[in-house]
């Protein structure tokens, strides 16, 4: 069996740098078999001096009996405050050892006196070993190993990123260029554990979403049929080469004279669109979609807006209009109540919304103003684009002439802003005009540390 487990271990540990337990449980089983620290050194393919290390850091001590003994403790004679296992209390204890235990292999495991030594013995356990070097491993791990010029960069020009773009991602990317080498894992660990100068409570999805209660995601209309989000989901398996867009309505407060947003997005690299409509109608929408159609040109649309998956809102639920007007689009609509299924596009309305949040009117803005917003929106570094932005990409689908006449421009990295000042003291004066302090602290909107 030793041999065995020998054979096995040393099999596995030319490509290890750290001892494993196997080794460690034939390290036990080495000992009481009382083979020397040099044979174990050859079975596992190491040096004598890391199997002594490795035994003398990880021996246990084992107390011998308290009853008609000195507890092993070399002031015991002398000892005024003796106490029944006085090894467990006292600070002053010392250990009185047998000096075979300072001579290879450092350990009892083999001894044959060990049934009548009254000293205090140390034994070698190779599970016991493992879980403590597991112990030091983690602790040693769990420190800071920042120079100071990391840690000055994380708390101050990484923290007043993250609060100007709502991105660790993108904050880390910016970071990173520099030349240093922050894991983003490691830096969503240290806020956890309140090491660094961001908090928690400083990050945009800090807070969890209530779950919302079930409800009938059934079509409401027959109109829909052959434009169901199976049918869209069919038409993309035989089209995978098609290019999608989603469109969805941000509305600020409810009512028939409220302005409202139209979102447009190009799925595959999660640029964004974003139009004002002074009625959140079917007209109004049919109007600003025709417009963008003119400015790209018949071609570049139809290449675009082949596939449209949007929701059934009364904006976009008259399905015959739309197909009379777009012929060349494939239309399709999600469930109702099932906006997970449009969750690209729903993901920038997060982003959205960190700017201009929910219950504020949106009779203020301007299209330039939604032109600056989604700017900075299509210049924030996403991961699911291997680190790009979606700037970077939108030359394969529109040209970037055509992208500067619908107001849209690149913001530099370290620009990106996605807070309330983005829009300006208007933005900030309108948010307070609609939310107290409660509504903005629900929602999570920075404005304090702007």
């Amino acid at each position: 069996l030793l041999n065995r487990i020998g054979e096995n271990v040393m099999k596995r540990l030319p490509t290890q740098k750290h001892m494993t337990l196997e080794a460690r449980k034939y390290i036990e089983e080495a000992l009481n078999e009382k083979k020397s620290i040099s044979q174990i050194a050859r079975d596992l393919d190491r040096s004598e001096t890391t199997i002594a290390r490795e035994i003398k850091k990880h021996r246990q001590p084992m107390f011998p009996s308290a009853f008609n003994n000195n507890s092993g403790c070399l002031l015991h004679q002398s000892c005024s405050h003796k106490h029944f296992e006085c090894y467990l209390h006292c600070k002053n204890f010392q250990i009185e050892m047998c000096k075979l235990l300072t001579k290879s292999p450092y350990t009892c495991n083999a001894c044959n006196k060990k049934r009548i030594c009254r000293l205090v013995k140390y034994y070698y356990k190779g599970s016991e070993a493992n879980l403590e070097y597991k112990s030091l491993l983690n602790n040693s791990r769990a420190n800071l190993h920042y120079t100071e010029l990391e840690w000055n960069i994380l708390n101050n020009d990484f923290y007043t990123l993250v609060l100007q773009n709502r991105s660790i991602y993108h904050s880390l990317k910016i970071i990173n260029t520099r030349g240093f080498q922050f894991a983003r894992s490691s830096i969503y660990r240290q806020i956890k554990q309140d090491r660094l100068a961001l908090k928690t409570s400083d990050l945009p999805r800090f807070k969890r979403k209530k779950k919302q209660n079930s409800k009938d995601t059934s079509y409401k209309s027959s109109k829909v049929k052959d434009h169901t989000y199976e049918d869209y989901i069919e038409y993309k398996n035989q089209h995978p080469n098609a290019i999608e867009i989603q469109t969805d309505t941000v509305y600020g407060i409810l009512g028939a004279s409220e302005p409202v947003m139209l979102t447009i997005q190009i799925v595959e690299i999660k640029f964004l669109f974003i139009f004002k409509m002074q009625f959140q109608t079917m007209e109004e929408t049919i109007k600003v979609i025709s417009n963008l159609q003119e400015v790209l040109g018949e071609n570049c649309f139809h290449m675009v807006f082949e596939i449209w998956l949007t929701d059934n809102g009364h904006e976009f639920n008259n399905v015959e209009r739309l197909v009379n007007v777009f012929q060349k689009s494939h239309i399709f609509y999600c469930h109702p109540y099932s906006s997970f299924e449009k969750g690209s596009i729903e993901n920038n309305h997060e982003l959205i919304r960190r700017v201009i949040p929910k219950g504020v009117s949106l009779k203020v803005y301007t299209q330039d103003d939604y032109n600056l917003l989604a700017s900075h929106i299509n210049s924030l570094f996403r991961e699911e684009l291997d680190g790009l932005c979606p700037f970077e990409l939108i030359e394969r689908f529109i040209s970037m002439e055509t992208i500067f006449k619908l107001g849209l421009h690149k913001i530099a990295p370290e620009e990106v802003k996605l807070i309330p000042s983005l829009l300006g003291e208007k933005n900030i004066k309108n948010i307070k005009k609609y939310l107290d302090e409660d509504d903005i602290k629900r929602q999570h909107v920075f404005i304090e540390k702007t």
